[in-house]
């Protein structure tokens, strides 16, 4: 009677163990666009000596930045489209950030549903 009633409450915490909460995939199942990379504004200087960025007024142009294969690439982004790209970008962000998480827990749950798999085989296992 107590291997059958501890043998159920394994079998109900490994049916809890695999069960995925919708929150955690999220993230995934969206349609939102992703863009790797970061949005920012670049200010620099030029060459000309009457330009107003010599007197410390720099120029400014809104770039994209990101590591494709290992290099770090730049393009201008054209400002009419800034907002759409600050999204995909900070929604790159967010899904890579959720994508961690979700292996790290999966890499938790999956010591313990191996340990209560091992519980239930050591239950249920009988001598010849």
């Amino acid at each position: 009677q107590v291997k059958s009633h501890r043998l159920s409450q394994l079998r109900q915490k490994l049916t809890r163990l695999c069960n995925i909460h919708w929150d955690w995939i999220g993230s995934f199942l969206s349609d939102d666009p992703l863009m790797k990379g970061t949005l920012y504004t670049l200010r620099r200087k030029c060459s000309k000596p009457s330009c107003r960025c010599a007197r410390g007024e720099r120029h400014e142009s809104l770039v994209l930045t990101a590591n494709i294969e290992g290099r770090t690439k730049l393009w201008m982004a054209p400002p009419e489209t800034a907002r759409e790209m600050r999204l995909a970008t900070t929604a790159y962000r967010r899904f890579r950030q959720a994508r961690k998480e979700l292996l790290q827990e999966l890499g938790r749950r999956r010591t313990q549903m191996l340990s209560t798999i091992s519980a239930i085989e050591k239950i249920r296992l009988r001598r010849p």
